[in-house]
Protein backbone atom coordinates (compact mmCIF):
# COMPACT_ATOMS: atom_id res chain seq x y z
CA UNK A 1 0.00 0.00 0.00
CA UNK A 2 1.47 3.31 -1.07
CA UNK A 3 1.97 6.16 1.35
CA UNK A 4 0.91 9.67 0.29
CA UNK A 5 3.57 12.36 0.32
CA UNK A 6 2.61 14.42 3.39
CA UNK A 7 3.94 15.08 6.85
CA UNK A 8 3.26 12.54 9.57
CA UNK A 9 0.91 13.93 12.22
CA UNK A 10 1.74 11.32 14.89
CA UNK A 11 4.77 11.92 17.08
CA UNK A 12 4.58 9.02 19.53
CA UNK A 13 3.17 5.49 19.49
CA UNK A 14 2.72 3.93 22.93
CA UNK A 15 2.37 0.17 23.19
CA UNK A 16 0.35 -0.76 26.28
CA UNK A 17 -2.36 0.99 28.29
CA UNK A 18 -1.32 0.28 31.88
CA UNK A 19 -0.24 2.95 34.37
CA UNK A 20 3.07 3.61 32.59
CA UNK A 21 1.59 3.94 29.10
CA UNK A 22 -1.44 5.96 30.16
CA UNK A 23 0.70 8.35 32.24
CA UNK A 24 3.14 8.96 29.38
CA UNK A 25 0.29 9.39 26.90
CA UNK A 26 -1.53 11.94 29.05
CA UNK A 27 1.54 14.08 29.57
CA UNK A 28 2.82 14.00 26.00
CA UNK A 29 -0.62 14.85 24.63
CA UNK A 30 -1.02 17.68 27.14
CA UNK A 31 2.38 19.03 26.03
CA UNK A 32 1.24 19.29 22.43
CA UNK A 33 2.43 16.03 20.88
CA UNK A 34 0.26 13.80 18.69
CA UNK A 35 0.02 10.50 20.58
CA UNK A 36 -1.42 7.14 19.51
CA UNK A 37 -1.76 4.58 22.34
CA UNK A 38 -2.45 0.97 21.37
CA UNK A 39 -3.64 -1.40 24.06
CA UNK A 40 -5.16 -4.84 24.36
CA UNK A 41 -8.68 -5.39 25.65
CA UNK A 42 -8.95 -5.88 29.40
CA UNK A 43 -10.64 -9.28 29.25
CA UNK A 44 -7.99 -10.95 31.43
CA UNK A 45 -8.70 -11.34 35.17
CA UNK A 46 -7.95 -8.12 37.01
CA UNK A 47 -5.63 -7.80 39.98
CA UNK A 48 -6.06 -5.68 43.10
CA UNK A 49 -3.33 -3.23 44.11
CA UNK A 50 -2.52 -1.36 47.30
CA UNK A 51 -1.27 2.18 46.58
CA UNK A 52 0.57 3.87 49.48
CA UNK A 53 0.07 7.58 50.27
CA UNK A 54 3.41 8.45 48.66
CA UNK A 55 1.76 7.78 45.28
CA UNK A 56 0.10 11.18 45.51
CA UNK A 57 3.35 12.87 44.44
CA UNK A 58 3.41 10.99 41.17
CA UNK A 59 -0.36 11.50 40.74
CA UNK A 60 0.36 15.23 40.92
CA UNK A 61 3.24 14.96 38.46
CA UNK A 62 1.06 13.14 35.93
CA UNK A 63 -1.89 15.46 36.57
CA UNK A 64 -4.45 12.85 37.65
CA UNK A 65 -4.71 13.32 41.41
CA UNK A 66 -8.07 15.06 41.25
CA UNK A 67 -9.58 12.31 39.11
CA UNK A 68 -8.26 9.59 41.42
CA UNK A 69 -9.51 11.31 44.56
CA UNK A 70 -12.95 11.69 42.94
CA UNK A 71 -13.15 8.02 41.97
CA UNK A 72 -14.22 6.81 45.44
CA UNK A 73 -11.63 4.04 45.68
CA UNK A 74 -11.47 2.28 49.03
CA UNK A 75 -8.95 3.94 51.37
CA UNK A 76 -6.83 2.44 54.15
CA UNK A 77 -4.78 3.95 56.94
CA UNK A 78 -2.06 1.30 57.00
CA UNK A 79 -1.13 -2.35 56.64
CA UNK A 80 -1.43 -5.35 58.94
CA UNK A 81 1.94 -7.09 58.89
CA UNK A 82 2.62 -10.68 59.98
CA UNK A 83 6.30 -10.83 59.03
CA UNK A 84 9.12 -12.70 60.71
CA UNK A 85 8.94 -13.33 64.44
CA UNK A 86 6.62 -11.58 66.86
CA UNK A 87 2.89 -10.89 66.81
CA UNK A 88 1.05 -9.23 63.93
CA UNK A 89 1.21 -5.46 63.97
CA UNK A 90 -0.61 -2.58 62.36
CA UNK A 91 1.81 -0.31 60.52
CA UNK A 92 0.02 3.00 60.02
CA UNK A 93 0.92 5.46 57.31
CA UNK A 94 1.00 8.18 59.94
CA UNK A 95 -0.22 11.78 60.13
CA UNK A 96 -3.71 10.73 59.11
CA UNK A 97 -2.55 9.75 55.62
CA UNK A 98 -4.39 7.08 53.67
CA UNK A 99 -3.60 4.92 50.67
CA UNK A 100 -5.90 3.52 48.01
CA UNK A 101 -7.08 -0.06 47.43
CA UNK A 102 -7.88 -0.35 43.74
CA UNK A 103 -9.01 -2.90 41.23
CA UNK A 104 -6.47 -2.49 38.47
CA UNK A 105 -9.04 -2.71 35.70
CA UNK A 106 -10.90 0.30 37.13
CA UNK A 107 -7.72 2.21 37.89
CA UNK A 108 -6.28 1.65 34.41
CA UNK A 109 -9.54 2.72 32.75
CA UNK A 110 -9.46 5.95 34.77
CA UNK A 111 -5.91 6.72 33.63
CA UNK A 112 -6.79 5.96 30.00
CA UNK A 113 -9.80 8.28 30.25
CA UNK A 114 -7.48 11.02 31.51
CA UNK A 115 -5.12 10.38 28.59
CA UNK A 116 -8.03 10.72 26.17
CA UNK A 117 -9.16 13.91 27.89
CA UNK A 118 -5.68 15.35 27.35
CA UNK A 119 -5.93 14.65 23.62
CA UNK A 120 -4.21 11.29 23.20
CA UNK A 121 -5.62 8.83 20.69
CA UNK A 122 -6.38 5.71 22.77
CA UNK A 123 -7.29 2.58 20.81
CA UNK A 124 -8.29 -0.58 22.66
CA UNK A 125 -8.53 -4.10 21.27
CA UNK A 126 -5.16 -3.87 19.50
CA UNK A 127 -2.54 -6.51 20.23
CA UNK A 128 1.04 -5.73 19.25
CA UNK A 129 2.79 -8.93 18.30
CA UNK A 130 6.28 -7.72 17.51
CA UNK A 131 8.28 -4.62 16.83
CA UNK A 132 11.40 -4.59 14.71
CA UNK A 133 13.35 -1.39 15.20
CA UNK A 134 16.17 -2.30 12.82
CA UNK A 135 16.15 0.25 10.05
CA UNK A 136 13.80 2.40 12.14
CA UNK A 137 10.78 0.18 11.62
CA UNK A 138 8.24 -1.23 14.02
CA UNK A 139 5.57 -3.74 13.06
CA UNK A 140 2.21 -3.81 14.84
CA UNK A 141 -0.26 -6.62 14.09
CA UNK A 142 -3.88 -6.82 15.19
CA UNK A 143 -4.72 -10.11 16.92
CA UNK A 144 -6.81 -11.94 14.32
CA UNK A 145 -8.64 -13.83 17.08
CA UNK A 146 -10.09 -10.69 18.68
CA UNK A 147 -13.08 -8.64 17.68
CA UNK A 148 -11.99 -5.83 15.41
CA UNK A 149 -12.37 -2.28 16.70
CA UNK A 150 -13.48 0.05 13.86
CA UNK A 151 -12.32 3.09 15.83
CA UNK A 152 -8.84 1.63 16.12
CA UNK A 153 -8.80 0.80 12.41
CA UNK A 154 -9.92 4.32 11.54
CA UNK A 155 -7.25 5.80 13.77
CA UNK A 156 -4.49 3.79 12.12
CA UNK A 157 -5.88 4.71 8.69
CA UNK A 158 -5.82 8.39 9.67
CA UNK A 159 -2.17 7.99 10.55
CA UNK A 160 -1.56 6.27 7.22
CA UNK A 161 -3.14 9.13 5.32
CA UNK A 162 -0.78 11.64 6.91
CA UNK A 163 2.41 9.57 6.79
CA UNK A 164 5.45 10.35 4.67
CA UNK A 165 8.01 7.85 3.47
CA UNK A 166 10.64 10.55 3.26
CA UNK A 167 10.80 11.36 7.00
CA UNK A 168 14.26 10.43 8.22
CA UNK A 169 14.39 8.73 11.61
CA UNK A 170 10.73 7.69 11.54
CA UNK A 171 9.51 4.40 12.98
CA UNK A 172 7.17 2.30 10.88
CA UNK A 173 4.06 0.84 12.54
CA UNK A 174 1.97 -1.78 10.78
CA UNK A 175 -1.47 -3.16 11.67
CA UNK A 176 -4.54 -4.62 10.07
CA UNK A 177 -7.85 -3.02 9.19
CA UNK A 178 -11.26 -4.59 9.73
CA UNK A 179 -11.05 -6.25 6.33
CA UNK A 180 -7.79 -7.93 7.25
CA UNK A 181 -5.68 -5.76 4.99
CA UNK A 182 -2.37 -4.26 6.14
CA UNK A 183 -2.29 -0.68 7.36
CA UNK A 184 1.04 1.09 7.79
CA UNK A 185 1.82 4.26 9.71
CA UNK A 186 4.97 6.13 10.64
CA UNK A 187 5.78 7.77 13.97
CA UNK A 188 8.81 9.48 15.47
CA UNK A 189 9.07 7.59 18.79
CA UNK A 190 7.80 4.29 20.20
CA UNK A 191 7.40 3.76 23.94
CA UNK A 192 7.20 0.10 24.92
CA UNK A 193 4.86 0.11 27.94
CA UNK A 194 3.64 -3.45 27.29
CA UNK A 195 4.65 -4.82 30.70
CA UNK A 196 5.79 -8.39 31.00
CA UNK A 197 4.96 -9.05 27.35
CA UNK A 198 7.86 -6.75 26.45
CA UNK A 199 7.14 -6.32 22.75
CA UNK A 200 10.44 -4.50 22.28
CA UNK A 201 11.88 -5.00 25.76
CA UNK A 202 12.10 -8.80 25.66
CA UNK A 203 15.08 -8.47 23.33
CA UNK A 204 16.95 -6.40 25.94
CA UNK A 205 16.15 -8.13 29.23
CA UNK A 206 18.46 -9.80 31.68
CA UNK A 207 17.87 -13.46 32.39
CA UNK A 208 15.79 -14.28 35.47
CA UNK A 209 17.82 -16.36 37.92
CA UNK A 210 16.31 -19.70 38.98
CA UNK A 211 16.29 -18.65 42.64
CA UNK A 212 14.21 -15.56 41.82
CA UNK A 213 11.31 -17.13 39.96
CA UNK A 214 7.98 -16.37 41.63
CA UNK A 215 4.48 -17.54 40.79
CA UNK A 216 1.45 -15.62 42.06
CA UNK A 217 -1.71 -17.62 42.76
CA UNK A 218 -4.75 -15.34 43.09
CA UNK A 219 -8.27 -15.83 44.36
CA UNK A 220 -11.18 -13.48 45.10
CA UNK A 221 -13.04 -13.98 48.38
CA UNK A 222 -16.39 -12.64 49.54
CA UNK A 223 -17.59 -12.43 53.12
CA UNK A 224 -21.18 -11.57 54.00
CA UNK A 225 -20.18 -10.74 57.58
CA UNK A 226 -17.11 -8.61 56.90
CA UNK A 227 -13.57 -9.55 57.85
CA UNK A 228 -12.48 -10.54 61.35
CA UNK A 229 -9.41 -8.71 62.69
CA UNK A 230 -6.08 -10.47 62.37
CA UNK A 231 -5.15 -12.04 65.73
CA UNK A 232 -6.81 -9.19 67.62
CA UNK A 233 -5.73 -10.55 70.98
CA UNK A 234 -2.03 -10.10 70.17
CA UNK A 235 -2.10 -7.26 67.67
CA UNK A 236 0.58 -4.60 68.16
CA UNK A 237 -0.37 -1.13 67.01
CA UNK A 238 2.26 1.21 65.58
CA UNK A 239 0.24 4.34 66.31
CA UNK A 240 -3.32 5.22 67.26
CA UNK A 241 -5.61 3.48 64.80
CA UNK A 242 -8.78 1.50 65.07
CA UNK A 243 -9.53 -1.83 63.41
CA UNK A 244 -9.14 -1.13 59.71
CA UNK A 245 -11.16 -3.52 57.56
CA UNK A 246 -9.61 -1.86 54.50
CA UNK A 247 -6.01 -2.63 55.49
CA UNK A 248 -3.75 -4.76 53.34
CA UNK A 249 -2.67 -7.90 55.20
CA UNK A 250 0.80 -9.31 54.51
CA UNK A 251 1.96 -12.62 55.99
CA UNK A 252 5.12 -14.69 55.62
CA UNK A 253 5.19 -18.45 56.07
CA UNK A 254 7.79 -21.19 55.74
CA UNK A 255 8.19 -21.25 51.94
CA UNK A 256 6.23 -18.28 50.63
CA UNK A 257 4.27 -15.21 51.52
CA UNK A 258 0.70 -14.04 51.08
CA UNK A 259 -1.13 -10.77 50.90
CA UNK A 260 -4.74 -9.69 50.87
CA UNK A 261 -6.07 -6.45 49.36
CA UNK A 262 -9.73 -5.51 49.92
CA UNK A 263 -11.61 -3.71 47.15
CA UNK A 264 -14.83 -3.34 49.15
CA UNK A 265 -16.06 -4.05 52.67
CA UNK A 266 -17.08 -7.56 51.59
CA UNK A 267 -14.60 -8.48 48.86
CA UNK A 268 -10.87 -9.26 49.12
CA UNK A 269 -8.21 -10.44 46.72
CA UNK A 270 -5.91 -12.97 48.39
CA UNK A 271 -2.63 -13.86 46.67
CA UNK A 272 0.07 -16.36 47.59
CA UNK A 273 3.57 -15.89 46.22
CA UNK A 274 5.43 -19.19 45.73
CA UNK A 275 8.52 -20.58 44.09
CA UNK A 276 7.42 -22.91 41.27
CA UNK A 277 10.58 -24.99 41.81
CA UNK A 278 9.35 -26.18 45.21
CA UNK A 279 5.59 -25.96 45.07
CA UNK A 280 5.30 -28.01 41.88
CA UNK A 281 6.60 -31.16 43.59
CA UNK A 282 4.83 -30.43 46.87
CA UNK A 283 1.40 -30.00 45.28
CA UNK A 284 1.27 -31.59 41.83
CA UNK A 285 -2.54 -31.36 41.59
CA UNK A 286 -4.76 -28.69 40.10
CA UNK A 287 -4.16 -24.99 40.46
CA UNK A 288 -7.08 -24.72 42.88
CA UNK A 289 -5.60 -27.47 45.06
CA UNK A 290 -2.20 -25.77 45.08
CA UNK A 291 -3.79 -22.45 46.00
CA UNK A 292 -5.77 -24.00 48.86
CA UNK A 293 -2.72 -25.86 50.14
CA UNK A 294 -0.61 -22.69 50.19
CA UNK A 295 -3.29 -20.70 52.00
CA UNK A 296 -3.42 -23.53 54.54
CA UNK A 297 0.20 -22.79 55.45
CA UNK A 298 -0.72 -19.31 56.67
CA UNK A 299 -2.01 -18.70 60.18
CA UNK A 300 -3.66 -15.33 60.18
CA UNK A 301 -4.96 -15.08 56.62
CA UNK A 302 -6.40 -18.59 56.80
CA UNK A 303 -8.30 -17.53 59.91
CA UNK A 304 -9.47 -14.31 58.26
CA UNK A 305 -11.02 -16.03 55.24
CA UNK A 306 -12.32 -18.99 57.23
CA UNK A 307 -15.97 -17.94 56.86
CA UNK A 308 -15.62 -16.44 53.37
CA UNK A 309 -16.47 -17.90 49.97
CA UNK A 310 -14.10 -18.16 47.02
CA UNK A 311 -15.54 -16.48 43.94
CA UNK A 312 -14.78 -18.61 40.90
CA UNK A 313 -11.54 -20.46 40.27
CA UNK A 314 -8.16 -19.03 41.30
CA UNK A 315 -5.68 -18.13 38.59
CA UNK A 316 -1.92 -17.76 38.28
CA UNK A 317 0.49 -15.24 36.81
CA UNK A 318 4.25 -14.91 36.64
CA UNK A 319 5.59 -12.48 39.27
CA UNK A 320 9.33 -13.07 38.77
CA UNK A 321 11.61 -10.06 38.89
CA UNK A 322 13.56 -9.06 35.78
CA UNK A 323 15.68 -6.20 34.56
CA UNK A 324 17.04 -4.88 31.28
CA UNK A 325 20.46 -4.55 29.70
CA UNK A 326 19.28 -1.62 27.59
CA UNK A 327 16.49 0.88 28.24
CA UNK A 328 16.17 2.62 24.89
CA UNK A 329 17.79 3.76 21.70
CA UNK A 330 17.09 5.93 18.66
CA UNK A 331 13.33 5.88 18.20
CA UNK A 332 12.32 3.85 21.26
CA UNK A 333 12.24 3.69 25.07
CA UNK A 334 11.44 0.83 27.47
CA UNK A 335 9.07 2.07 30.16
CA UNK A 336 7.56 0.76 33.39
CA UNK A 337 7.22 -3.00 33.75
CA UNK A 338 8.37 -3.48 30.18
CA UNK A 339 11.85 -2.44 31.35
CA UNK A 340 12.01 -3.85 34.90
CA UNK A 341 9.67 -5.67 37.25
CA UNK A 342 10.01 -5.42 41.02
CA UNK A 343 8.82 -7.81 43.69
CA UNK A 344 5.18 -7.04 44.59
CA UNK A 345 6.23 -7.09 48.25
CA UNK A 346 7.12 -3.40 48.03
CA UNK A 347 3.55 -2.29 47.08
CA UNK A 348 5.25 0.28 44.84
CA UNK A 349 4.57 -1.36 41.46
CA UNK A 350 1.98 1.17 40.27
CA UNK A 351 3.97 4.09 41.69
CA UNK A 352 7.11 2.88 39.91
CA UNK A 353 5.21 2.41 36.62
CA UNK A 354 3.65 5.87 36.70
CA UNK A 355 6.94 7.51 37.67
CA UNK A 356 8.59 5.69 34.78
CA UNK A 357 5.84 6.93 32.45
CA UNK A 358 6.39 10.50 33.68
CA UNK A 359 10.14 10.25 33.09
CA UNK A 360 9.62 8.68 29.65
CA UNK A 361 7.35 11.59 28.71
CA UNK A 362 10.04 14.09 29.76
CA UNK A 363 12.73 12.19 27.85
CA UNK A 364 10.53 11.82 24.76
CA UNK A 365 9.58 15.50 24.83
CA UNK A 366 13.29 16.35 24.95
CA UNK A 367 14.17 14.01 22.09
CA UNK A 368 11.40 15.39 19.87
CA UNK A 369 11.93 19.08 20.58
CA UNK A 370 15.72 19.08 21.01
CA UNK A 371 17.29 16.28 18.94
CA UNK A 372 20.74 17.56 19.89
CA UNK A 373 19.98 16.47 23.47
CA UNK A 374 18.50 13.08 22.57
CA UNK A 375 21.58 11.06 23.59
CA UNK A 376 21.81 12.97 26.87
CA UNK A 377 18.12 12.36 27.59
CA UNK A 378 18.28 8.64 26.78
CA UNK A 379 21.37 8.24 28.99
CA UNK A 380 19.57 9.95 31.86
CA UNK A 381 16.55 7.67 31.34
CA UNK A 382 18.68 4.52 31.35
CA UNK A 383 20.63 5.49 34.45
CA UNK A 384 17.52 6.49 36.39
CA UNK A 385 15.63 3.31 35.45
CA UNK A 386 18.59 1.15 36.48
CA UNK A 387 19.01 3.01 39.76
CA UNK A 388 15.33 2.61 40.64
CA UNK A 389 15.46 -1.09 39.76
CA UNK A 390 18.53 -1.66 41.94
CA UNK A 391 17.04 0.33 44.83
CA UNK A 392 13.80 -1.66 44.91
CA UNK A 393 15.70 -4.94 44.65
CA UNK A 394 17.85 -4.07 47.63
CA UNK A 395 14.75 -3.09 49.58
CA UNK A 396 13.04 -6.41 48.80
CA UNK A 397 16.20 -8.36 49.72
CA UNK A 398 16.21 -6.68 53.14
CA UNK A 399 12.61 -7.75 53.75
CA UNK A 400 13.38 -11.32 52.72
CA UNK A 401 16.44 -11.38 54.95
CA UNK A 402 14.26 -10.67 57.99
CA UNK A 403 12.41 -13.95 57.45
CA UNK A 404 15.40 -16.00 56.26
CA UNK A 405 16.99 -15.52 59.69
CA UNK A 406 14.29 -17.84 61.06
CA UNK A 407 13.01 -19.80 58.06
CA UNK A 408 15.83 -21.84 56.54
CA UNK A 409 14.21 -22.44 53.19
CA UNK A 410 15.50 -21.71 49.65
CA UNK A 411 12.52 -19.43 49.00
CA UNK A 412 13.85 -16.95 51.57
CA UNK A 413 17.59 -17.62 51.38
CA UNK A 414 17.80 -17.14 47.60
CA UNK A 415 15.90 -13.87 47.74
CA UNK A 416 17.86 -12.50 50.71
CA UNK A 417 21.22 -12.53 48.92
CA UNK A 418 22.92 -9.13 48.42
CA UNK A 419 21.88 -7.53 45.15
CA UNK A 420 24.15 -6.06 42.49
CA UNK A 421 22.49 -5.11 39.21
CA UNK A 422 24.92 -4.42 36.37
CA UNK A 423 27.01 -2.18 38.61
CA UNK A 424 24.06 0.02 39.57
CA UNK A 425 24.78 -0.55 43.25
CA UNK A 426 28.07 1.30 42.78
CA UNK A 427 26.49 4.46 41.41
CA UNK A 428 23.11 4.66 43.06
CA UNK A 429 21.15 7.88 42.76
CA UNK A 430 19.81 10.43 45.18
CA UNK A 431 17.15 8.15 46.65
CA UNK A 432 19.78 5.78 48.06
CA UNK A 433 22.10 8.69 48.87
CA UNK A 434 19.46 10.15 51.20
CA UNK A 435 19.45 6.94 53.22
CA UNK A 436 23.25 6.90 53.29
CA UNK A 437 23.34 10.49 54.54
CA UNK A 438 20.84 9.71 57.28
CA UNK A 439 23.14 6.99 58.59
CA UNK A 440 26.32 9.09 58.28
CA UNK A 441 27.63 10.12 61.75
CA UNK A 442 29.32 13.21 60.25
CA UNK A 443 25.99 14.44 58.89
CA UNK A 444 24.26 13.83 62.23
CA UNK A 445 27.06 15.67 64.05
CA UNK A 446 26.75 18.59 61.63
CA UNK A 447 23.03 18.80 62.33
CA UNK A 448 23.63 18.87 66.09
CA UNK A 449 26.30 21.56 65.66
CA UNK A 450 23.88 23.68 63.63
CA UNK A 451 21.21 23.25 66.28
CA UNK A 452 23.58 24.48 69.01
CA UNK A 453 25.31 27.28 67.05
CA UNK A 454 24.20 30.81 68.09
CA UNK A 455 25.10 32.07 64.61
CA UNK A 456 26.73 30.89 61.38
CA UNK A 457 29.42 32.04 58.99
CA UNK A 458 29.34 29.47 56.24
CA UNK A 459 31.97 29.26 53.50
CA UNK A 460 32.31 26.87 50.55
CA UNK A 461 35.36 24.59 50.57
CA UNK A 462 37.40 23.24 47.67
CA UNK A 463 35.27 20.11 47.82
CA UNK A 464 32.23 22.12 46.66
CA UNK A 465 32.90 21.67 42.99
CA UNK A 466 30.09 22.12 40.52
CA UNK A 467 29.82 19.51 37.80
CA UNK A 468 27.49 19.16 34.84
CA UNK A 469 25.06 16.26 34.72
CA UNK A 470 21.72 15.64 33.02
CA UNK A 471 18.72 16.68 35.10
CA UNK A 472 14.98 17.19 34.74
CA UNK A 473 14.11 20.87 34.45
CA UNK A 474 10.41 21.33 33.80
CA UNK A 475 9.47 19.09 30.87
CA UNK A 476 12.98 18.53 29.53
CA UNK A 477 16.31 16.90 30.25
CA UNK A 478 19.07 19.51 30.27
CA UNK A 479 22.75 19.57 31.21
CA UNK A 480 22.55 21.13 34.63
CA UNK A 481 24.79 22.11 37.54
CA UNK A 482 25.13 19.52 40.30
CA UNK A 483 27.47 18.61 43.15
CA UNK A 484 29.48 15.43 43.50
CA UNK A 485 29.07 14.04 47.02
CA UNK A 486 30.41 10.84 48.56
CA UNK A 487 27.51 8.76 49.90
CA UNK A 488 29.13 5.75 51.55
CA UNK A 489 28.13 2.43 50.01
CA UNK A 490 26.04 4.31 47.44
CA UNK A 491 29.30 5.64 45.97
CA UNK A 492 29.88 9.17 44.72
CA UNK A 493 26.71 10.68 43.35
CA UNK A 494 26.02 13.82 41.32
CA UNK A 495 23.10 15.60 42.95
CA UNK A 496 21.33 18.83 42.04
CA UNK A 497 18.34 18.48 44.36
CA UNK A 498 18.31 16.76 47.74
CA UNK A 499 14.84 16.47 49.27
CA UNK A 500 13.78 19.29 46.97
CA UNK A 501 16.63 21.63 48.02
CA UNK A 502 18.80 23.08 45.23
CA UNK A 503 22.28 22.22 46.54
CA UNK A 504 24.46 24.38 44.22
CA UNK A 505 22.22 27.37 44.93
CA UNK A 506 22.40 26.74 48.68
CA UNK A 507 26.20 26.58 48.55
CA UNK A 508 26.30 29.86 46.60
CA UNK A 509 24.10 31.76 49.05
CA UNK A 510 25.16 30.10 52.31
CA UNK A 511 27.61 32.86 53.29
CA UNK A 512 25.08 35.68 52.93
CA UNK A 513 23.31 35.16 56.26
CA UNK A 514 24.42 34.93 59.89
CA UNK A 515 21.46 32.90 61.18
CA UNK A 516 19.99 29.63 59.93
CA UNK A 517 16.38 30.96 60.01
CA UNK A 518 17.48 33.93 57.89
CA UNK A 519 19.16 31.62 55.39
CA UNK A 520 16.02 29.47 55.19
CA UNK A 521 13.88 32.56 54.60
CA UNK A 522 16.26 33.91 51.94
CA UNK A 523 16.28 30.56 50.15
CA UNK A 524 12.46 30.49 50.14
CA UNK A 525 12.29 33.95 48.50
CA UNK A 526 14.19 32.76 45.41
CA UNK A 527 13.27 29.06 45.20
CA UNK A 528 10.19 26.88 45.47
CA UNK A 529 9.29 26.32 49.14
CA UNK A 530 10.66 23.29 50.97
CA UNK A 531 10.02 21.92 54.44
CA UNK A 532 12.32 23.28 57.15
CA UNK A 533 13.35 19.72 58.09
CA UNK A 534 14.43 19.04 54.49
CA UNK A 535 16.32 22.35 54.33
CA UNK A 536 18.18 21.59 57.58
CA UNK A 537 18.93 18.09 56.35
CA UNK A 538 20.42 19.36 53.10
CA UNK A 539 22.48 21.97 54.95
CA UNK A 540 23.74 19.30 57.36
CA UNK A 541 24.80 17.11 54.43
CA UNK A 542 26.80 19.97 52.89
CA UNK A 543 28.52 20.58 56.23
CA UNK A 544 28.96 16.94 57.18
CA UNK A 545 30.41 16.00 53.80
CA UNK A 546 32.81 18.95 53.84
CA UNK A 547 31.36 21.08 51.04
CA UNK A 548 30.63 23.89 53.50
CA UNK A 549 32.40 24.86 56.72
CA UNK A 550 31.19 27.03 59.56
CA UNK A 551 33.98 29.45 60.51
CA UNK A 552 32.40 30.37 63.84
Amino acid sequence: MDRPDSDCSVDVAIIGGGPAGASAARLLAAWGHAVLLLTKSDAAPSLAESLPPSCRKVFDAVGVRGAIESAAFLTAGGNTVCWGEGPPRIATFGAGRVGYQVLRRDFDRLLLAEARRAGAGVRTGVTVRHASLEGASSVVDRDAGREKDPAAVAAVRDVLESASSSDAGMVEVTGRDDAGGPVTARVRMVLDCSGRAGIVARHHRTRVQAGETTLALIGVWRSAEGWPPVAAESLERAGPVGDDDAATVVEAYRDGWAWSVPVSSRRRYVTVMVDPRTTRSDHPGSLAARYTAELGKTRHLARMIGGATLEGAPWACDASQYGARRFGGPGFLLVGDAATFIDPLSSFGVKKAMASGWLAAVVTNTCLRHPDRADLARRFHAEREQEVWASYRRQAAEFFAQVSANELHPFWNDRADPVVVDGAADRSGAADAVEAFRRDPAVRDAFEALRRAPSIRLRPTRAARTTTAPAVVGREIVPDASLSIAAGEAGTVSIRYLRGVDLPALVAMAGQQAQVPDLYEAYGRSHPPVELADFLGALSVLLGKGLLRNEI
